[in-house]
């Protein structure tokens, strides 16, 4: 018999701490993920941010979300993110993540986004019947120095396939290299680049100027919540073992890009990078720009060396294709938003909308 408790915003930073928490074989939440949860901008204390699937004490599912807010005929609509399901290999096919779902459902009025999604969360959210797609990102995949081991699972499997795996990574970095050294980046001398840990009081002036264009319209307060208060850790492994998602690692951080146009300041967008994976996540640009950002980006992963790179921003994308070189392979990278009730169909989206932004 499930049992399902409920853990409330308020409850949160005590449940953290509490014994039963220190007791599970498997956690629900890391506490700076917590620490993230309680200084949402857009969250109450009485929002139900955990579902906790219980038997016999012991924990075999959960369900956790954090608010968030959309503009629906310019009035602020608060939902909430569905981010982070999971459900004991022991007690899978009984029905307890719909469950939890329900409850989450119930709770929060039927408002509800997800992305950032396995297939078979997606599938699980499709059954419902409640959740219908409201944007799809039509990106790409870029691959210049990837690591087999990581992309394909076999490696893990015996001693002599990682070895394997090895030379052939190997093999492949050296044919990177080769090809690197023939790629010249197109320099526009009019265009400057200027990057940033953390976005300036330029850029967020940027943003309040274009306030109402985007669909979840994340400014400076909310920016600086998710830098201030990071879900992965570059030094606390102790949850690695126990927290069945994101939570450690070894590289981790965020550039903010600045772009000039003859010393004038004409935008910026920011990415993640992580182990050797680059993610844009936000753009405040003007379309002229897009040609200018992916040579940005193409010589920005030569220098870097980064393994792969997913670019969620159609146009961006697109002017990526157009030249491929010097990347080793390119495919498509699609990613949709699901939402319980309709939003509007004429604002933007950004490639980190929902939780993408915090991993």
């Amino acid at each position: 018999m499930l049992e399902i408790k409920k853990i409330r915003l308020f409850e949160l930073e005590d449940f953290v701490k509490s014994k039963i928490f220190q007791e599970f074989n498997v956690v629900p939440i890391t506490s700076f993920r917590a620490k993230s949860y309680l200084r949402n901008p857009v969250a109450e204390s009485d929002d139900v941010v955990l579902y906790l699937g219980l038997v016999k004490n012991q924990l075999v599912a959960f369900r956790s979300l954090f608010a968030g807010v959309t503009f629906v005929n310019n009035n602020p609509i608060r939902f909430a993110w569905c981010s982070g399901s999971w459900v004991s290999p022991d007690y899978r096919r009984k029905g307890f993540s719909q469950r939890l779902l329900a409850e989450a459902y119930a709770d929060w009025k039927g408002m509800l986004m997800l992305t950032n999604y396995s297939p078979e969360t997606e599938r699980l959210f499709i059954k419902t019947g409640w959740f219908r797609p409201v944007h799809r990102f039509e990106g790409v995949r870029c691959y210049l120095y990837p690591k087999t081991g990581k992309l394909l699972a076999a490696s893990n499997k015996n001693k002599f396939t990682g070895l394997f795996l090895l030379a052939v990574d190997f093999l492949i970095r050296l044919f990177s290299s080769f090809k690197a050294r023939f790629y010249k980046p197109k320099i526009d001398s009019r265009f400057r680049f200027e990057e940033l840990q953390f976005p300036d009081v330029e850029c967020f002036e940027r943003i309040r100027e274009s306030k109402g264009t985007y669909l979840f319209n994340r400014g400076e307060e909310h920016l600086k919540w998710i830098f201030e208060y990071p879900w992965i850790s570059d030094c606390n492994k102790g949850f690695r073992e126990i927290y069945p998602f994101s939570s450690f690692s070894s590289e981790f951080y965020y550039r903010t890009v600045k772009i000039f146009h003859l010393n004038r300041f004409v935008g910026f967008f920011i990415f993640s990078v992580r182990e050797g994976h680059l993610k844009t996540l936000y753009f405040q640009i003007n379309k002229e720009l897009e040609g200018e950002i992916a040579s940005y980006l193409k010589k920005y992963c030569v220098d870097n060396k980064i393994e792969m790179a997913t670019i969620y921003n159609s146009e961006i994308a697109g002017a990526l294709f157009k030249q491929k070189f010097p990347f080793l392979r390119m495919k498509k990278m699609g990613q949709k938003i699901y939402s319980t009730f309709p939003v509007s169909g004429d604002l933007q989206f950004q490639d980190g909308d929902g939780d993408v932004f915090f991993t």
